[in-house]
């Protein structure tokens, strides 16, 4: 069986800071305005500003920049504000800036944010799932026909394996691993629609198995229905609560979807099955920090770099955070 690993990240931005001591009094104000690399503006970014001076009570304030890109906020405390600016296909970038107290009509400036573009996520088909099914209890029947079809999908020669299982499955129709390599040679066609429905067989004939079920949340994925490709992981994950690989699919399917809150509790949920899943710790911390979570998000990401295994990119990623979340 061939496995395909790979490392998925969600990357965030550096944080800038600007230290001063606060004071509490509201009449500061501030604007700015949110770019992309090329200097276009981005509008509809979510921004999430949280008060970082003392307070009885967390004072927050959300709202979404304009069609030009630009945001404005007046009537708010001066002292330190930490700023979160997120939109699908962008690095959440984060900043501290210290507001102080404006004259009328008068604001702080932000200057311009420039968002990055998010590095592509792979799709949920490549959590390690067996990308060609060996035979089960029912292909044993056909058992050289079922190999020689298995070994020309390993060649590369996919109308020879096409033609081998269908022959199978036109005398044994119930052989879910004959429907789940043919998925895969759809897939490895683009023929989104075909895989669909052979995966949607194999989750039919095999619904205490998770590889089926991962297979096809990619395939939609793929073919750009992201949240149907989650709430079939969803609908599915009541008869998987204990299966740890099932629930990252879970979680990295609903990072791709933007939906944080399924990813955040299949994280979780992987970490209490599974603590020493290395990755899990840091797509976790992403979440968090998008949440304006921080002590849990620094606390979870110096788990992460204390482990072995990770990936690369992420752990450097991870360093970089780890220090500029403590300024």
């Amino acid at each position: 069986m061939r496995h395909a690993a790979h490392a998925f990240t969600v990357a965030v931005g550096l944080i800038l800071l600007a230290a001063s001591t606060p004071t509490f009094a509201a009449s500061a104000g501030i604007r700015g305005r949110v770019i992309d690399e090329a200097g276009n503006p981005v509008p509809d970014v979510d921004i999430e500003m949280l008060f970082k001076g003392e307070t009885r009570k967390p004072v927050t304030k959300t709202q979404k920049t304009d069609k030009d890109g630009g945001f404005v906020r007046m009537g708010i405390p001066d002292g330190t504000w930490q700023i979160t600016f997120t939109k699908e296909g962008y690095k959440t970038y984060i900043m501290e800036i210290y507001l102080s107290l404006a004259a009328l009509g008068s604001f702080s400036e932000a200057g311009d944010i420039v968002l990055e573009p998010a590095p592509v996520v792979a799709p949920a088909a490549e959590i390690p799932d067996e990308d060609i099914a060996g035979p089960d209890d029912e292909a044993a029947k056909v058992g050289e026909t079922y190999a020689a079809a298995v070994e020309a999908t390993r060649a590369g020669r996919l109308d020879e394996a096409e033609a081998g299982f269908k022959e199978i499955l036109a005398s044994h129709p119930d052989v879910a691993s004959a429907h789940y390599n043919l998925g895969y040679i759809y897939r490895q066609r683009k023929d989104w629609p075909a895989a669909e429905a052979e995966y949607v067989r194999v989750t039919e004939l095999q619904p205490d198995k998770t590889d089926a079920f991962i297979a096809l949340a990619a395939v939609r994925e793929l073919d750009g229905r992201t949240p149907e490709a989650v709430d079939g992981l969803v609908a599915a994950a009541p008869s998987f609560p204990a299966d740890a690989r099932f629930q990252y699919a879970l979680g990295i399917t609903s990072v791709n979807a933007g939906r944080s809150a399924e990813a955040e509790a299949a994280f979780r949920k992987v970490l209490e099955l599974e603590p020493g899943n290395v990755e899990a710790h840091f797509q976790l911390a992403t979440i968090l920090i998008g949440q304006a979570k921080t002590a849990e998000a620094i606390s979870m990401l110096e788990t992460y770099v204390g482990m072995t295994g990770q990936d690369e990119s992420n752990l450097a990623t991870a360093r970089s955070l780890i220090a500029a979340l403590k300024k």
